[in-house]
């Protein structure tokens, strides 16, 4: 397991029945984070930037499994009401298993329907070799984030769903 590459970028597209400012309100709120994603249970805005805004950090809990938890800084590098939002984790240079560096986006495009969510992601900064290879052993998950994607736009789409119903 530990052989197969590392997928640097990748996205994922679903069509969401609600426009595209009912939906950047969703995921622009990471404090809901938790209602969709496999892995991030819960979020919380951090003293500074006003949320939501660029410059604006929070604090990302996760979960894999029963027994690995962890937390990540994250800071807003993109938010355009109805159109984009972003994050990225932010490297912490004095722990040697938080130095990576990823950046999340959600872009939001109106279409007949609903909108269509690009949810994409790009690692701008690998962990380091040797936390590389416990991470392809204990989070296999992070070698590929696209299904975990999938599973959150999934999850978006019957949020917003429930919402119009």
């Amino acid at each position: 397991m530990t052989a197969r590459p590392w997928r640097t970028s990748g996205s994922v597209e679903l069509v969401v029945p609600a426009g595209p400012d009912a939906v950047y309100a969703v995921v622009a709120d990471v404090t809901r984070i938790g209602e969709r994603s496999p892995e991030c249970h819960t979020a919380t805005w951090l003293p500074g930037a006003p949320a939501g805004t660029v410059g604006a950090v929070f604090r990302g809990s996760n979960r894999a499994g029963r027994a690995a938890r962890w937390s990540r800084r994250c800071e807003v590098v993109a938010a355009e009401p109805g159109r984009v939002f972003a994050f990225r984790t932010l490297p912490e240079r004095l722990d040697l298993t938080r130095r990576d560096s990823t950046t999340w986006r959600y872009d939001l495009e109106p279409v007949p329907g609903g909108t269509r969510v690009r949810h994409s992601y790009v690692i701008t900064q690998l962990p380091l070799r040797p936390m590389r290879a416990v991470y392809g052993l204990l989070l296999p998950q992070h070698r590929d984030m696209r299904p975990q994607m999938r599973l959150n736009l999934g999850t978006l789409r019957a949020q917003l769903a429930a919402v119009a119903a």
